[in-house]
């Protein structure tokens, strides 16, 4: 041990480090073995590698094994061809990892090897490369190995032997050309999952062939029609392929290393916020291939909502039935064939914190003035009136200036917040992020819905197509396999959604930093008015409210 321990000192930092030949042969000794090949990253990184606070290198066991694996032979047998199959969580420091390998066997293979990083684009593929080109540039003497880097056009580093690392994407708009005719001696696949497979199979597979280059691919997964998933879970590759599986629970531990990139509490506080069932959270953080389509609400959760109470109508609010304070109207405006739905949800104070409840439901069908803007802003105010309302929020995506105009001016002299939300997609886009927020709001049994079980058959019809809409809706797999798209299937309508997650963002998300209102009891039919609750707020014009009249059939439902 003590020997192995010199000889390992010596050639890291004594003469034997400007000896090739030498540094070669030591390192193809020690790829025999995972365990001096653990102790030789730990040395190497402490000697020469750096951290992004400039401190000595340590790993986090994830790393350590992800880098010990690409470095060393399949059961210690040169002859055994080196295939690996990472997936690892966004944010574990897996690509730093591959960066740390490339560089200590750039360091040891000087003499005209060809390491190769694709990746889906260049962006991509340019991350490890710049790694490495950090890791050479902040220690003079790695940075003295160097013959010539080139950072733009075709970019290279290129070492004093001959030893090169390219980088190049592989995407539909080259179709593979980057690296069709190289012969890598180490190639490493960044984002493997996200590269097409026909591209994949006709262009990055033949190309380790030639010289059993270490294949190691890299990523997190997506859907299961992929090179990635047949590698990691086809049984006829289960004796070629290292696989390796980690989780955000493998990257909260830090090991030797001065910190995990997050931790615990933090992972756990996401999963809530974007929800456990999210496509995004299954593939990104737990690192599980999924079906290209998943449902966005668990049935189950849907039902937990349910209460026994009656949705208002606006005879029974004529007639006494107090509406209580700080309720936000939600509106999603038709557009083509769709329905405009909208909603009127009350905040209220509970034991479990802040809670939003269904007090009103109306859907405006293209037969009852659905495309009849003037009657659509009539009634979306008409409902803020009855309800007193304090917000009115608004699907503004894609319907022009002219109804968001026109429902700003109403509220204006009402006091009314004025809304216009916009959804955009992808997974940090606003549609994303509303939804997240309403299935954490669900889990946490923050949402009431009437039980439409017990309701008259009006409320009843419009409270069930309100859940068959949150029940059926989905996550997707968008084009680019990225991220993920919330949408109704082919076929069917999200208006009750789309209306319903702006309410509950508007009623909870929105809450202002300040002011207090008291829960309002709920009364079943027949039963005495709920107590009024009070709700502090300021406001920039008080007026009195005015009536609205309508010159339409008062439809309420489908």
């Amino acid at each position: 041990m003590k020997d192995e321990t010199t000889t390992m000192k010596a050639t890291l930092t004594g003469k034997n480090r400007f000896d090739s030949k030498k540094l070669e042969e030591f390192f193809e000794g020690v790829r025999c073995d995972e365990s001096k090949m653990t102790k030789l990253v730990r040395a190497f990184c402490a000697t020469y590698l750096l951290d992004n606070k400039q401190r000595p290198l340590k790993l986090r066991p994830l790393q350590m094994q992800i880098i010990v694996k690409s470095l060393t032979y399949p059961k210690g047998d040169k002859s055994i061809h080196r295939k690996m199959a990472i997936l690892a969580p966004r944010g574990s420091g897996k690509s730093w990892a591959l960066s740390v390998s490339v560089v200590i066997y750039m360091f040891f293979k000087r003499f005209r090897d060809l390491i190769f990083v694709i990746a889906p684009t260049e962006d991509q593929a340019a991350l490890i490369f710049d790694y490495v080109y950090r890791h050479f540039k902040d220690n003079k003497f790695l940075d003295s190995l160097v013959n010539n880097y080139k950072l733009h056009n075709k970019p290279f580093i290129k070492m004093k032997g001959g030893t090169m690392m390219r980088r190049a994407p592989v995407a539909p708009s080259n179709q593979g050309q980057s690296i069709r005719g190289q012969h890598p001696t180490f190639l490493v696949v960044d984002e493997s999952p996200l590269i097409a497979d026909r591209l994949f199979i006709d262009n990055v597979e033949p190309c380790v062939i030639a010289n059993k280059a270490p294949f190691i691919n890299l990523g997190t997964p997506k859907n299961k029609d992929n090179h990635m998933y047949r590698y990691l879970y086809d049984e006829n590759y289960a004796e070629s392929f290292e696989r390796l599986h980690f989780t955000w629970r493998d990257a909260v531990v830090k090991g030797d290393a001065y910190a995990a990139p997050y931790n615990e509490e933090a992972m756990l506080t996401k999963m809530m916020e974007w929800g456990q069932d999210s496509i995004y959270w299954k593939t990104e953080y737990e690192c599980a291939f999924v079906e290209s389509i998943s449902n966005v609400f668990n049935p189950k959760n849907l039902r937990r909502c349910f209460e026994e109470y009656a949705l208002y109508t606006f005879d029974e609010i004529d007639n006494g039935r107090e509406v209580g304070t700080n309720n936000t109207v939600s509106v999603d405006i038709g557009k083509s064939v769709n329905s405009t739905v909208i909603c009127v949800w009350r905040t209220e104070k509970s034991e479990l914190g802040n809670i939003a409840r269904l007090l009103y439901l109306e859907e405006i069908t293209p037969k009852t003035g659905g495309h009849d803007i003037p009657y659509q802003r009539q009634r979306i105010m008409i409902v803020a009136d009855k309800f007193e309302a304090s917000r009115v929020i608004i699907d503004a995506t894609g319907i022009g200036g002219a109804i968001e105009q026109e429902i700003r001016l109403e509220c204006l002299p009402r006091s009314i917040h004025f809304l216009p939300f916009v959804f955009t997609g992808g997974a940090k886009g606003s549609k994303s992020y509303v939804y997240r927020d309403y299935v954490s709001f669900m889990q946490q049994g923050l949402i009431k819905i009437p039980n439409p079980e017990n309701l008259e058959a009006p409320e009843a019809k419009l409270v069930w197509k309100w859940y068959r809409e949150h029940a059926d809706i989905e996550y997707v797999m968008d084009a680019t396999q990225k991220t993920e798209k919330i949408s109704a299937p082919n076929g069917k309508h999200d208006d009750y959604c789309d209306s319903s997650v702006l309410g509950i963002h508007a009623a909870l998300s929105m809450l202002p930093g300040q002011g207090t209102f008291t829960g309002a009891s709920i009364s079943k039919r027949g039963a005495t008015a709920p107590t009024q609750g009070k709700y502090s707020r300021t406001s920039l014009v008080t007026t009195s409210r005015r009536s609205t009249k309508v010159f339409k059939r008062n439809m309420r439902g489908i």
